[in-house]
């Protein structure tokens, strides 16, 4: 099913990033292991397979590559960059994997807990936990609908 219809966001113009090719996941794969951040979880890679990214309303999902928003003129870093600086930065993020963001909140996998959060992005206090990439999708656009 396509992602637009899965969030019922056909007529709200989302952006969806056109599918991330295996090799780009591989790419992914290595370099998360480089910084020493948790792999892709599964259900993650295939979002990535299907939109290798996603922006809309405020919400930003990263992909392998940044993505340029000409409406705005803006860039949305790749999961590696924004992770890679994170890391760097936060002993919060230890063990945990930064796949998008909002003007308030971070959305993270976090590996010991085999879950996805929300963290508040100023203070990383934990909001809400989902065991799915999905369930925390639909979460974070019904928010913003």
């Amino acid at each position: 099913m396509p992602m637009r219809t899965l969030l019922c966001l056909q007529d709200q113009a989302p952006f969806v990033a056109p599918r991330a090719e295996s090799d780009a996941l591989a790419a992914v794969a290595d370099a998360l292991d480089d910084i020493d951040a948790p792999p892709l979880p599964g259900d993650f890679a295939h979002f990535l397979s299907e939109a290798n990214g996603f922006v809309w309303n405020g919400i930003e999902i990263f992909g392998t590559e940044h993505i340029v928003l000409e409406r705005d003129h803006s860039i949305v870093p790749a999961l590696i960059e924004i992770n890679d600086s994170y890391h760097g930065k936060f002993d919060e993020m230890d063990g945990r994997l930064l796949i998008g963001r909002s003007e308030e909140d971070l959305y993270v996998f976090d590996e010991a807990a085999d879950a996805y959060l929300i963290l508040d992005r100023k203070g990383f206090e934990q909001i809400a936990c989902f065991d799915a990439f999905a369930d925390l999708l639909r979460h974070i656009v019904a928010e913003r609908k």
